[in-house]
């Protein structure tokens, strides 16, 4: 049994919620040893296949399923031009099929090999969207009945989306058609749609709300300071990356953001 070698690397392409998934298969020189990976990159799913069938693949062809960390440097470092989401979700899934074949192999959960557990459960939240405010909490509603107290909220479309109404939005004589996002009008429906919700449901649920890098950075301060009152368990991702490490660069916009946004610096 040392002497097990990845026979093949495939990827499968579903999407159940119409939410485009990669999933990844590594077999084995066993038979009936095979281990499964998540490689999923929603937006550009075809680039993750294509990175692993016909790059990962072929270079992981006869290597031993025991070496997952000189088979993950290997993946990383053969690229020269290393990270990036298509090539971290193609790694992902083929380096968590290699652990999931581990698992197999030792007859124990993977959080076993791991160390064991710690606690008991952990806490997990759940996403209400609508169309409208009522929409929203009554989705809230039906997954507090269900146990759980932290959910994440949104409101339709990024933009301003509010009573159930698509925005109008005054663009110039011949524009394409399309979603055109307004960060005023998205902002205002997101205070509407806490202050409301935090009145009619009260304060015995956690809530959360995830902005998508949809603001600039004098908005994400105007945005932070405005829904304090409304106590966020967390509000994330309020501007990209590039932003975010050119203010520490500057060393000035970090200083008054952090005291009001969680989770900013994880992507």
């Amino acid at each position: 049994m040392n002497d097990i070698q990845i026979r093949n690397i495939k990827a499968f392409v579903t999407a159940p919620r119409d939410i485009n998934l990669v999933v990844v298969k590594v077999e084995t020189s066993e038979p009936e040893l095979y281990g499964y990976g998540c490689a999923t990159f929603t937006w550009r799913y075809k680039a993750v296949v294509t990175a692993i069938t016909e790059y990962l693949a072929p270079m992981l062809k006869g290597k031993p399923v025991d070496d997952i960390e000189e088979l993950w440097q290997m993946m990383m470092g053969s690229s020269y031009w290393r990270n990036g989401p298509v090539l971290n979700n193609a790694i992902s899934g083929v380096d968590e099929a290699l652990w999931d074949i581990k698992g197999k192999r030792a007859g124990l959960p993977l959080y076993s090999l791991l160390g064991g557990t710690c606690r008991e459960g952990i806490t997990v939240y759940r996403h209400a969207d609508g169309s409208s405010i009522e929409e929203v909490e009554e989705s809230i509603q039906v997954y507090m009945e269900e146990g759980y107290r932290y959910v994440r909220c949104h409101m339709g479309t990024y933009g301003g989306n509010f009573n159930g109404k698509c925005q109008t939005i005054v663009k110039p004589e011949h524009a394409p058609d399309g979603a055109y996002f307004h960060p005023r009008r998205y902002m205002e429906s997101v205070y509407r749609l806490f202050d409301r919700v935090r009145r009619d449901l009260g304060w015995e649920i956690e809530l959360m709300h995830d902005v998508h890098e949809r603001l600039a950075p004098a908005q994400v301060l105007e945005f932070a300071k405005n829904m304090e009152p409304y106590k966020l368990f967390f509000w994330k991702t309020a501007w990209r990356r590039s932003i975010w490490n050119f203010s520490k660069r500057c060393g000035t916009i970090r200083l008054f953001l952090w005291p009001w946004v969680s989770f900013l610096p994880i992507h």
